[in-house]
């Protein structure tokens, strides 16, 4: 079940991880989430029959609600975007296109917030330990994947690694970058603060209110209230510090994307319109489905 609360996001990161930063099919994806969803429920916890079938009916009906009405928000999310980057896109507008991108996540928290409650209610005691322990392995993976790949990193070393990136996710948006796109890139990623660290921390600390929230003796109206401000509220978990560098890398990001939508050539730019158009008219027919 805690699958469904970690992948509940991705049910939405995974929507705009395939518009803004991989090559799958998204179309694909987002038919087939009920098939992702029960893959990675599996790693967490085995539910019975009952509880699967009563999952299953509860996910159909978030899927449903989701291409009934968030899909066609998108979509002109998206139109609003290409035609803001023809017209020459100025700060205040990506500014609230992250807002509105954050607004579509939480609407999409909040609709299922009810159910996520009530279904990880259903859960005995074997599982919900069978579920921690779950997540307890998955942060440990994570703090071992940090330790091993950014760690030990100097600062120039990091900031290198983040050009990279930058410089490969435009790539695929826009095509071949030239030289002055990539040094400008590497410049403006400087910018940038590592946050795993504390996204580590953040992780931790809501693993330990979720364990709290779990605990056999508390009665389920308790659980509810416990579990209802981890889903609304999980940004209170943050240090001040993280929230503090996320402000920060938010608006460094908006610079690059402002620069590079400001310095693209007449190629580039019909390459980014024609991928846009293209999640454009998939959102489009799959609300339509």
């Amino acid at each position: 079940m805690m699958s469904f609360i970690k992948r509940g996001k991705q049910f939405a990161t995974v929507i705009f991880c395939s518009l803004f930063l991989t090559g799958c099919s998204f179309t694909f994806v987002y038919n087939n989430l009920d098939w992702w969803v029960d893959w990675y429920l599996d790693d967490y916890v085995s539910l019975n029959k009952t509880q699967k079938k009563v999952f299953d009916a509860k996910f159909s009906e978030l899927h449903d609600w989701h291409r009934a009405t968030q899909l066609t928000a998108y979509a002109k999310q998206l139109t609003s975007l290409k035609e803001q980057v023809n017209q020459g896109i100025t700060p205040e507008q990506i500014a609230e296109h992250l807002q509105q991108m954050r607004a579509h996540w939480v609407n999409l928290r909040e609709y299922a917030k009810p159910e996520l409650i009530e279904l990880t209610s259903l859960l005995n005691q074997e599982q919900r330990q069978d579920l921690l322990e779950g997540i307890a392995e998955t942060n440990r993976e994570n703090r071992e994947e940090y330790e091993a790949e950014y760690q030990n990193l100097t600062r120039d070393e990091w900031v290198k690694k983040e050009c990279v990136e930058q410089q490969e996710q435009f790539r695929k948006w826009v095509g071949k970058l030239n030289k002055e796109q990539k040094a400008q890139l590497c410049v403006l990623s400087e910018g940038f603060q590592s946050t795993y660290s504390h996204w580590l921390s953040y992780r931790q600390a809501w693993y330990q209110g979720f364990s709290h929230a779990l605990s056999p003796e508390l009665n389920k109206e308790t659980y509810q209230q416990l579990f209802a401000v981890l889903i609304s509220s999980p940004d209170d978990l943050k240090s001040k510090e993280y929230v503090s560098i996320q402000t920060q890398n938010n608006q460094n990001f908006s610079d690059i994307f402002y620069y590079m939508m400001h310095s693209l050539t007449p190629k580039q730019k019909n390459r980014f319109n024609n991928r846009l158009q293209d999640y454009i008219d998939d959102l489009n027919d799959l609300a339509d489905d």
